[in-house]
This record gives C-alpha cells, sequence and structure tokens, in this order.
C-alpha cells in the first residue's frame, strides 16, 4: 500500500487537467449580440467589486433610459453617448443576478438591451462590445476571431495531450473506473442533499472517497434532473465543525458538461485535507454562475 500510494502521489503530479478550478479573477474582453429574442436566454455580465466594467455598444444610446436593480450597490454607474461604465462595491453573492435594461436613441432598434449580472468566481468582463444584430457583419467578423482563437487554444491543448499520453493521475483513474473495487482503499459515499441541491434538479446518485497522505480525492456521480446543461467549475471541500477548507486542485468530469437527463463523474481532487480520517466533511459544486449548485453535506475523505 505505500509504494501504490507513492506511484499514486507520481502520477498525480503528471495528471492532465480537465478544468482547473478558479483562482484569482481574470479580466476578460469579451463580444455579444443581442438577438432580440424572447425565446433567447438573457446576456450574462461578469462584475466584480472595485473592478470597472465598460459596456460599449454599436448605436447611440437614450442616456435617461437605463434600469439597473440595486444601483445603490454600486460606486459607479454612467452612461455616455454609446458606453454604460460600472463599478461595483462588493461582489455580488453567490447565485444573485442584477438585471440591467438600456433603450437605445430614437430612429435605432426598439427593443431595449437587457442584460443580467452576476458575479464569476474565476472571471471579470472588463470590457463587452455589445451589438444589437447577430447576423451583424462586425459581430459576424468579431465571433470569427474569437473562433479562430479558440481552434488555435485548443490546438495548443491537444499538442499537450498528445505529449503527455502516457501520463495519469488519480483522477484518470477514478474516471476510468481503476481505483473502485481493484485493491484499494476506499470509503463509499452516502450523500444527503440540501434543498437549494433539489430546486436546482441535481442529484447524486453515488461515489466513493480515496485519502493519502498528500492528497485526497472524492469521486460523485451526478444526475441532472433540470431542463438545462449544467458544468461544476468549482468544488469547496469544508469541515462542518469548524468551517476549516482544504484547497481543491482540480475538477474533473468524463465529459465537458452535464446535458439534461444525464448522469457524469465528477471527480474533485484536493490537497492533503487538514482533518483527520474518516472525518464527515460537506462537498459543494457550483456552476459559473452559482445559480445551481450542488450541496453534499455528509462525505467521509
Amino acid at each position: 500500500m505505500p509504494r501504490f500510494a507513492a506511484l499514486l502521489f507520481l502520477l498525480l503530479g503528471a495528471a492532465v487537467p480537465a478544468q482547473a478550478v478558479p483562482g484569482a479573477r481574470e479580466r476578460q474582453d469579451r463580444r455579444l449580440a443581442l438577438t432580440g429574442s424572447a425565446a433567447e436566454p438573457v446576456p450574462v455580465l461578469r462584475v466584480a467589486g472595485g473592478v470597472l466594467t465598460a459596456l460599449v455598444f454599436d448605436a447611440p444610446l437614450e442616456r435617461d433610459s437605463l434600469e439597473l436593480e440595486g444601483r445603490e450597490r454600486f460606486r459607479l454607474v454612467d452612461v455616455g453617448e454609446r458606453s454604460v461604465l460600472l463599478e461595483p462595491v462588493a461582489d455580488l453573492a453567490p447565485g444573485e443576478r442584477l438585471g440591467l435594461r438600456v433603450r437605445f436613441s430614437e430612429g435605432e432598434r426598439a427593443e431595449p438591451a437587457v442584460l443580467m449580472l452576476v458575479t464569476h468566481p474565476s472571471d471579470v468582463d472588463a470590457r463587452v462590445r455589445i451589438f444589437r444584430r447577430a447576423l451583424s457583419v462586425p459581430a459576424l467578423q468579431a465571433e470569427l476571431a474569437e473562433v479562430r482563437a479558440q481552434l488555435m487554444a485548443q490546438g495548443a491543448e491537444l499538442a499537450e495531450l498528445r505529449s503527455r499520453r502516457e501520463a495519469t493521475g488519480p483522477s484518470r483513474l477514478a474516471l476510468a473506473g481503476l481505483l473502485d473495487g481493484a485493491g484499494v482503499v476506499t470509503s463509499r459515499v452516502e450523500f444527503s442533499e440540501t434543498k437549494e441541491s433539489l430546486a436546482a434538479l441535481l442529484e447524486s446518485v453515488g461515489g466513493f472517497s480515496l485519502r493519502a497522505q498528500t492528497w485526497g480525492l472524492v469521486s460523485v456521480t451526478v444526475r441532472n434532473n433540470g431542463p438545462t446543461a449544467w458544468t461544476p467549475v468549482e468544488a469547496r471541500l469544508t469541515e462542518p465543525g469548524n468551517g476549516e477548507r482544504t484547497r481543491v486542485l482540480r475538477v474533473h468530469m468524463t465529459q465537458p458538461q452535464i446535458g439534461p437527463g444525464e448522469q457524469v463523474v465528477v471527480v474533485v481532487e484536493a490537497a492533503a485535507p487538514p482533518w483527520n480520517r474518516g472525518a464527515a466533511f460537506s462537498l459543494e459544486l457550483l456552476d459559473a454562475s452559482g445559480a445551481r449548485r450542488l450541496l453534499l453535506t455528509r462525505v467521509v475523505l
């Protein structure tokens, strides 16, 4: 067993992360198009306390038409001819959303621009260019540039994966089903969801945990009973007694997202837990917006 634990530790160092848990917020420049369709979801903007977010529109605005929920919570709200500057005093709470609505000047498109503000755990929008028509030439050119950048990034990632295709780690082994029942000491997990999880229509249907001197791992099978896809990007491991957390290293999944009606294995890698072996803790999985989360109140590690 000591030799096997040492081997897993070496493999852990070579693991290829599927998704990194967010750390310090990264400022992003983005482009988005307003479809004007009630069937489409409201575009989401990511704001953060003390960070200036600039919205730049492709048409003049009615400066007096701005409607912003919780306006008193913003240090700066400034409407220009084609721009809106926002700076919240503090982060929005997880799952909290504030609506923003502004009209274009007379003679321009009649439908107002409707946006939703959230706080993202790792990213914040520094500058967002907003187009009124999804099929406008500037929007298509911007989208093409973004697609090209994504393809280049994916190409680099693919090259890295090929160079390390022989490498693996505890998460990769767990995703492949090679740790459960293969002579490794594991702890079966009995999950207890909270009302928030049930409201989000997310359900855990089993899993197990592993623990070594230098790392811990929890494998959870999550079923999405909701009508929209769900992607956990952040995990929190907390000891209920004193609220002490352990540092989460990575969140892996067997596929990029959990579609409606699907169940997918989610593996959480953590540093050495500060609590004693066999102690119970809570595991919280959150999506990028924090609006849908799965909270498991008793897991042993």
